[in-house]
């Protein structure tokens, strides 16, 4: 009896230990992206209007692609956005992660995995 005692002690401390770890989820390859050809830097979807709002002295035009595409040709990420946090959301905590893979919890849904509608209006469905 002691040890099952023990067991659960040991059990529900690093339960509780694991709430306390946090964790950060990168943006992946399939995010949805504005890419700006002059400055060849990428601009994650939440920071696009103060990325329209920065006075230019040229005209700056962007157009839609993926992290993936961004990476694949060279761009860099675009520093105000990546200080603001654009490219990366807060994950579940170490023990939120295994009571989803344990089908517990659902996976979190962060920006990049909602849809979107392109010119044509069709709707795509990030990720899937």
């Amino acid at each position: 009896m002691k040890f099952v005692k023990g067991a659960l002690g040991i059990a529900a401390v690093l339960i509780v230990a694991g709430l306390g770890i946090g964790t950060i989820d990168s943006m992946p390859p399939y995010a949805v992206v504005f890419l700006d050809d002059t400055s060849k830097t990428f601009i994650a979807l939440p920071c696009i209007e103060e990325w329209r709002s920065r006075q230019t002295k040229t005209v700056d035009f962007v157009w839609r692609g993926t992290a993936g595409d961004a990476r694949r040709l060279g761009y860099e990420i675009d520093l105000a956005c990546r200080d603001a946090g654009g490219y990366s959301e807060d994950g579940r905590s170490l023990t939120g992660i295994i009571l989803v893979k344990l089908g517990v919890l659902e996976p979190l849904t962060h920006w990049w995995d909602w849809p979107y509608r392109t010119e044509d209006g069709t709707v795509v469905y990030s990720g899937k």
